[in-house]
C-alpha cells in the first residue's frame, strides 16, 4: 500500500528524513508518537517560559522583571529546568525600544515560496523563529538552545540560512544583514553567525531539491547510525527485527550477515544509553531497584582535584626523587590541548607534541562518517 505523501514540510522534518527515512515514515507519515525524553521536555518547557517572559517585557515596556520570572516556573518543573530558567532571567536584558520584533514567530510559504498564513491550506514549508528584532539595518535572531555542549564555532548551515531567508522575506525585507545568535541557556553563552545577502541565495531551491528526494522515495529504508536511540520509536525499528537472527548475530559468515549484526550492535548501544538515562531518573525519584542479588542505585564516589605542583612538592619533601614522582603525574594530549586553548596559546600544541613520543594504536568501534 503506497504511503501517503505530505503537503507540508519544515526543516525539522527534512532533518528527520536525512537522519533516518524509516523514522520519518513512521513519525511524520504514519503518525506514530515519539517517546519523549528529558532533553525534549526540558527544551519545550524552557521555550514556553522564555516566550511568555519576552512578551510580558515587551508589553510592559520593561527590560527585566525578576520578580515575575521567579514565580513563573511551573511547580512541577524539574530542578534542571528551574536552574536553567533562573540563570536565564538573571542575566537576560531585553533590548530597548523594540518596534519590529517577533516571539515564537510562525512563518509559512506556499509551493512558489511566497509568504502565506501559517495555518493556510496552501502552506507548504513552515518554520518557527524563537525571537527576532530589528536594530537599524541589522536583523537579529536569537535561537534558544538547551544543549549540554557548546560548540567552539557555528557554521552557516542550511537550517540557519533557512531561518535567515524566511525572516528576510516576511519580517525584515530591508535588512542588509542578519545576525543569528545561538543562546546556550545552560551556560549563558552565545555563538554568532552573520548572514550576508549571498548566504541567502538559492535557499528555496536547495529545500525544494531535498523535498523532491523525500517525495520520490518509495522504500524509506532505515539507516542505523548516531541517531539510533534518539528517534523515539526504537520498538518499530526494522533494523532491530531483521538483525535478530541468532546464528547470524553470533557467527556472521557473509558481509550481509555482518552488516545485520553491526546494525543490531549499534542499535543496542544507543538504546542502552537511552534506557540507562531514563532508569536513573526513576531511581532518583523512587529509590533503588533490586534485581536478584543485585541492587541498581546510587554509588558514592569521591574524586579529588589534585594540583600537580602541590603533589610534586609534597612527594619530594617526603623523600621521593623526581624520577619517582614524574611517572605519577598523568598528562594527556586532551588536557594539554584544553589548557592551551584556555590560555589562547593553541600555537604551542604542535611545538609541545614534537618533543613527545607518539604511540599509534587502533581499535574497532563505531564512528560518524564526515559528510
Amino acid at each position: 500500500m503506497p504511503v501517503k505523501k505530505l503537503t507540508q514540510y519544515s526543516f525539522s522534518r527534512l532533518d528527520l528524513y536525512e537522519r533516518c527515512p524509516w523514522a520519518y515514515k513512521k513519525v511524520i507519515l504514519e503518525g506514530v508518537p515519539r517517546v519523549s525524553n528529558e532533553a525534549m521536555v526540558t527544551g519545550k518547557m524552557l521555550h514556553v517560559l522564555i516566550a511568555d517572559y519576552l512578551l510580558r517585557l515587551i508589553n510592559q515596556k520593561q527590560q527585566t522583571d525578576w520578580q515575575w520570572a521567579e514565580g513563573a516556573a511551573p511547580k512541577d518543573a524539574s530542578p534542571d529546568v528551574l536552574q536553567i530558567w533562573q540563570r536565564f532571567y538573571n542575566s537576560f536584558v531585553l533590548p530597548p525600544a523594540l518596534e519590529v520584533y517577533g516571539v515564537e514567530h510562525q512563518l509559512a510559504f506556499d509551493r512558489n515560496w511566497q509568504p502565506c498564513e501559517f495555518s493556510a491550506p496552501e502552506a507548504y514549508f513552515r518554520m518557527v523563529v524563537d525571537f527576532h528584532f530589528l536594530q537599524g539595518d541589522l536583523a537579529v535572531v536569537l535561537d534558544w538552545k538547551s544543549n549540554r555542549v557548546v560548540p567552539e564555532t557555528v557554521e552557516k548551515d542550511l537550517q540557519l540560512r533557512t531561518y535567515g531567508w524566511g525572516l528576510k522575506q516576511v519580517a525584515h525585507p530591508d535588512a542588509q544583514e542578519i545576525l543569528l545568535r545561538l543562546h546556550f541557556l545552560r551556560y549563558s553563552k552565545e555563538r554568532e553567525v552573520l548572514l550576508e545577502p549571498q548566504d541567502l541565495e538559492g535557499v528555496p531551491e536547495i529545500l525544494a531539491d531535498k523535498i523532491k528526494i523525500i517525495e520520490e522515495d518509495q522504500d524509506y529504508d532505515p539507516t542505523p547510525g548516531s541517531f539510533c536511540g534518539l528517534c523515539g520509536i526504537p520498538a518499530h525499528c526494522p533494523a532491530m527485527a531483521q538483525a535478530l537472527m541468532p546464528i547470524e548475530v553470533l557467527a556472521p559468515a557473509t558481509r550481509d550477515q555482518a552488516e545485520k549484526a553491526a546494525s543490531l550492535l549499534l542499535t543496542l548501544q544507543k538504546m542502552e544509553k537511552e534506557l540507562a538515562a531514563r532508569l536513573k531518573e526513576w531511581v532518583r525519584e523512587h529509590g533503588v531497584i533490586h534485581v536478584g542479588d543485585m541492587v541498581y542505585g546510587p554509588i558514592r564516589t569521591i574524586s579529588y582535584g589534585l594540583d600537580p605542583q602541590l603533589v610534586t612538592s609534597t612527594l619530594l619533601e617526603a623523600g621521593l626523587s623526581r624520577e619517582q614522582v614524574w611517572p605519577l603525574l598523568s598528562m594527556t594530549k586532551t588536557n594539554l590541548e584544553k589548557g592551551l586553548r584556555k590560555l589562547k596559546r593553541q600555537d604551542l600544541l604542535k611545538l609541545t607534541l614534537t618533543s613527545a613520543s607518539a604511540n599509534d594504536s587502533e581499535k574497532i568501534d563505531f564512528r560518524k562518517i564526515n559528510s
